[in-house]
């Protein structure tokens, strides 16, 4: 059996269909049974069952669609491993919304000199989606915030992030001079989308102070997060990384609230098992420097 057996199907048992595969894999379609028929053959097993012109994995195709996943993906690693022995080195790194919009930016300019041959591949995406991509071995290394602890993600914390709470000067609490955090209490914020990690610590940080909230809108980008609370469709909690130029701008007011501080680390995250490169090791000192030179 070869690599190519393997590939093939892998796609088959994602897809459920013979035809579908070989298009995603640039094939004809009879290639693509032929190898699935070799596979049955050499394992005398059967791995698929047949439902009409669907097909479904069997239990014993189950079996071996757990090896060959992980077959490819110690080849894979294996490849990434000594490719990284020479100069240029190329890593997959993924990014929560947040760190991959206000912070990584910066952190990438200043790598530029200190890395002039790595090539990125990057990734931006909410932290559930980033640390999933993690742990099926997609990315070699992620920025996120808000992850819980996970026994398979080794989780190092690289900056502390404070969420500003912004409104629209037009909001009725934009000229308060002080704010209690019963002051919030059944107000309307836009939010994040389920999955975020700013998402998580603004709702986690108000549960602890007995305030309870409404939902006036949920957008899965900061961008979105500004402009509708710039437009009076709610408060909103948001990295002041984020919102520096738009209070300074006057598009936004950035609140004050006596006692509740909405702090989160953002971390850099590998999977545990994974051999720590000389590319992510240069890769992550260099961002580590970059953060302590930073401005506040």
């Amino acid at each position: 059996m070869t690599l190519r057996h393997f590939r093939i199907f892998l796609a088959v048992c994602e897809l459920e269909s013979m035809t579908a595969a070989a298009e995603r894999l640039g094939m004809t379609q009879p290639p693509v049974s032929q190898s699935i028929a070799e596979l049955e053959r050499h394992y005398g097993v059967r791995l698929f069952e047949r439902l009409g012109r669907r097909i479904k994995v069997s239990s014993e195709g189950e079996v071996l669609r757990s090896y060959a996943a992980e077959t490819l993906r110690l080849v894979d690693e294996a490849e990434r491993g000594l490719f990284d022995l020479q100069d240029s080195g190329s890593l997959r790194v993924g990014a929560s919304m947040t760190v991959g919009t206000a912070l990584l930016p910066r952190i990438l300019e200043e790598l530029k000199a200190r890395m002039p041959r790595l090539r990125l591949y990057l990734a931006v995406d909410n932290t559930a989606a980033i640390v999933a991509k993690l742990q099926a071995a997609e990315l070699d290394i992620g920025f996120v915030e808000g992850m819980g602890e996970r026994p398979e993600v080794l989780a190092e914390a690289l900056y502390e992030d404070e969420l500003a709470l912004i409104c629209s000067p037009r909001h009725e609490l934009a000229a308060a001079s002080r704010l209690r955090p019963e002051d919030l209490a059944g107000r309307g914020f836009v939010v994040r989308e389920e999955g975020s990690g700013t998402r998580e610590a603004f709702a986690e940080a108000l549960s602890a102070a007995g305030i309870g909230w409404a939902e006036t809108g949920v957008a899965n980008s900061a961008e979105a997060i500004i402009e509708l609370a710039s437009r009076g469709l709610g408060l909103a909690f948001i990295s002041r990384l984020l919102v520096r130029e738009a209070v300074a701008a006057g598009k936004l007011v950035a609140l004050r609230v006596e006692g509740l501080a909405v702090k989160r680390k953002f971390r850099i995250v590998r999977r545990r098992n994974k051999r720590l490169t000389e590319t992510m090791a240069a890769f992550v000192e260099g961002c580590r420097a970059c953060i302590a030179n930073m401005p506040p």
